[in-house]
């Protein structure tokens, strides 16, 4: 019995031995998770890789394949620890080094590029083509083009066959405006693996980057014989089809596209025929996509965004209720009718909606990005420009969101803020018009004239017709009126005038031409011709009419302030600007009965409110005027104009508030002249002197006017300094000799 027992002893023994072998226990963890990676399952494949690395902590390869599923899991920062950890483990893995340089190279940053370069020499004797690869784009990027060009060189010698060599040496030769080298570089790969659809797509697109359209579609069909399923190839195509009107054939591609299990694009056709306008196809399309069978979440909510599309809000809001019933967690669905209610002008219910969505993911930029449009509805410029900086932290990439911070930080005030956050862009997104649009107010905002200028031009070298970008042609003309150049930015502005007569920038830079240059018959004649240009429309009519006003023309003026509200009714920014042509005119109780009206019909009205506080003011009625700028505080918190009248004007009976008005209003607009003119008043009153001078003075370097001057000179003699508080004195009567009327509070 015990002989017969000890075979099945020492199975069991070896048994357990290769049960609690690490190098086994590794394997098995490793092949079940490259099977999830195949599956594209990177959940599973990762948590089975983190079993490998328990079970052999010593070895690189677990790590290597962690990192490819975090990839996958579109988690690149923790694929970037992963492929690190393995680098330590093993210095010579190849693979895994190439992927610590390749990410590293998107870096901008020398050192950090020249870490890159060390990795990929330890493992440059392999010689293998990619690692000559990432080497060259490293030289390339650290200002070494030759060196990188020798290294492409090399690679191609010993592997004349690889296409990604070949595609990196002519990206860099296109880089130096060597096309024709390039080109050669790419043929010749194409020659040398005829049967290669990447060489010839590789091809192609040169060619369509140097708009040779008729080159490169033959190559891009050569592509697509060679792999019909090759979905890039069918979508260059496709695109190349629409540009040059061959609408049908480009509709057989999409159809084609949209038929490819691989592509996973089934919803391509669908997308095509909206763009083509037909939209109502397109959506029949996208119902069988999300009521057919195999149907995912994305199908339904692709669908629901066709509703939003179509302003089919109710269709949106019944689908909507029904995947959210069957799941109230739904993130996608819960961002998806947030952005509904805000079609709708239903704020609070998209803001609750957004909310809900961070409860169940506290990372999600669409959801702060979101939050940020309801607050720009609201009218909380600083607390949009929050939100748009944590969706920026949370996705570097939302572009969109990028714009519109930079956009509003130069509406603002924060030029330089503006910038920074455009040129911490994606390399990928610092090129186009938006990006160079956007960018440049931010230069001109900072008085860099030249810069703005030359990128203005640059783009417009690129888009030779500019009427296709207006903006940059304003822009240009902008550049021009600040080098005083009046005539050119004229010129500039009536261009855009010519092809878009609504555009009230062009309309507002053309007429300050004249105001510069003393020219108010020229300016009247530009505003008489944009009348006539644009008889429908309430918002050209609308600024024309304040022009008009500002030029002392009050029946002309008030002829178009009238079109304006005759053609919308519910405007009442034309109401608002009838009354201000009445103050002008003097009728101050028609005006205020006007003012009145209004305000009982929206008494949130901000900017009622605030004309009828300016008329107060005129009127000498301070109480009544703080009552007014209050009002808007309450509902606006962030609005400066009205933080700044409230705390100049209730200093007296309340000076902490004002105080607080104040420090609010200079947080909000810390250039602003007078703001720091309110901070001065303010602590002038408190009877903080020193503090009055300091806010005073900064409010007169800003912008040295009579009243400042003359404020700035009260707070010195109160403080003692006889001499400065004289000098400032002299100059402000000097400009102004009624100071010591009008400002009559300062003299207590």
């Amino acid at each position: 019995m015990r002989i017969g027992a000890l075979p099945l002893c020492i199975l069991a023994l070896l048994y357990c031995g290769c049960s609690r072998d690490p190098a086994a226990k590794e394997a098995k963890f490793l092949a079940r998770g490259k099977k999830f990676l195949d599956q594209k399952d990177y959940s599973r494949a990762a948590l089975e890789f983190r079993s490998a690395n328990q079970a052999n902590p010593r070895d690189a390869e677990p790590w290597y394949q962690l990192g490819i599923a975090y990839l996958g899991a579109k988690q690149p920062d923790n694929a970037f620890v992963a492929f690190l950890k393995a680098t330590e483990l093993n210095p010579r893995h190849t693979s895994a080094q190439l992927r610590v340089s390749e990410m590293a190279l998107q870096s901008q940053q020398p050192e950090v590029l020249q870490e890159a370069v060390k990795r990929l020499n330890q493992v440059l004797a392999d010689d293998q083509p990619e690692v000559l690869d990432a080497l060259a784009i490293a030289d390339f990027k650290l200002k070494k083009p030759e060196e990188a060009i020798d290294l492409l060189h090399r690679a191609l010698a010993k592997f004349p066959n690889d296409i990604k060599s070949a595609g990196t040496l002519a990206a860099i030769q296109f880089g130096q405006h060597n096309i024709e080298e390039a080109e050669q570089t790419l043929k010749t790969a194409a020659t040398k693996a005829p049967q290669s659809a990447e060489a010839a797509m590789a091809l192609a697109n040169l060619y369509l980057l140097e708009n040779k359209k008729q080159e490169a579609e033959p190559e891009l069909l050569r592509a697509i014989r060679m792999d019909p399923s090759n979905s890039p190839a069918l979508l260059t195509l496709g695109a190349l089809q629409l540009q040059t009107g061959r609408t049908g054939e480009a509709d057989e591609t999409y159809r084609k596209i949209a038929a490819l299990p691989s592509a996973n694009l089934s919803y391509i056709h669908a997308a095509f025929l909206f763009q083509q306008g037909k939209k109502a196809e397109a959506v029949e399309e996208l119902e069988k996509l999300a009521k057919g069978p195999g149907a995912d979440h994305a199908a339904r909510l692709r669908l629901v965004g066709a509703y939003i599309a179509m302003d089919r809000a109710d269709e949106a809001f019944e689908y909507l209720a029904g995947l959210l019933k069957s799941n109230p967690k739904d993130a996608d669905a819960l961002l998806l009718q947030a952005r509904v209610y805000l079609t709708k002008g239903q704020t609070t219910e998209g803001r609750k909606d957004f909310e809900a969505v961070l409860r169940i993911q506290p990372n999600s930029a669409d959801a702060h990005y979101g939050l940020s449009r309801v607050q720009a509805m609201m009218g909380f410029e600083q607390n949009r420009r929050r939100e748009l900086n944590e969706a920026l932290r949370l996705n570097p990439a939302l572009f969109q969101a990028r714009v519109e911070l930079a956009r509003s930080q130069v509406g603002s005030g924060q030029a330089q803020a503006a910038l920074d956050t455009m040129d911490a862009a994606p390399r990928n997104q610092k090129s186009g018009v938006v990006f160079t649009t956007t960018r440049n107010w931010a230069l001109l905002a900072l008085n860099r004239v030249d810069e703005a200028d030359a990128e203005a031009e640059k783009q417009l070298h690129i888009h030779l017709d500019g009427r296709a970008t207006p903006e940059l042609v304003l822009q240009r003309a902008t550049a021009r009126f600040m080098k005083k150049d009046y005539a050119g930015a004229r010129a500039d502005a009536q261009q855009i005038l010519r092809a878009s007569p609504e555009d009230g920038q062009a309309l507002n830079l053309a007429v300050e031409t004249c105001i510069a240059e003393k020219q108010t018959p020229v300016a009247l004649q530009i505003l008489k011709d944009a009348a006539s240009r644009n008889a429908n429309s309430a918002r050209m009519q609308l600024l024309i009419g304040q022009w008009l006003s500002r030029f002392g023309k009050s029946a002309e003026a008030r002829a178009a302030l009238s079109a304006a509200k005759n053609l919308n009714p519910a405007s009442i920014d034309a109401d608002l600007a009838i009354a201000m042509l009445d103050m002008q005119e003097g009728k101050i109780e028609t005006a205020h009965t006007e003012l009145t009206n209004l305000l009982a019909a929206q008494p949130a009205n901000e900017a009622v409110n605030l004309l009828l506080a300016e008329l107060e003011v005129s009127q000498k009625n301070r109480e009544a005027a703080a009552v007014h700028f209050s009002a808007v505080v309450e509902k606006n918190p962030d609005n400066v104009t009205a933080l700044n009248g409230a705390a100049y004007l209730m200093v007296g009976q309340d000076p902490n508030t004002a105080l607080k008005y104040a420090q609010h209003a200079a947080d909000l607009a810390p250039n602003d002249a007078m703001v720091q003119d309110t901070l001065g008043w303010v602590y002038y009153r408190k009877g903080d002197y020193r503090k009055a001078v300091d806010y005073l003075s900064r409010s007169v370097a800003g912008q040295p006017s009579p009243v400042r001057r003359f404020h700035l000179a009260m707070a010195y003699f109160k403080t003692g300094d006889r001499d400065q508080g004289q000098q400032e004195l002299t100059q402000a009567l000097a400009q102004d000799p009624n100071l010591f009327k009008s400002e009559e509070g300062w003299l207590q």
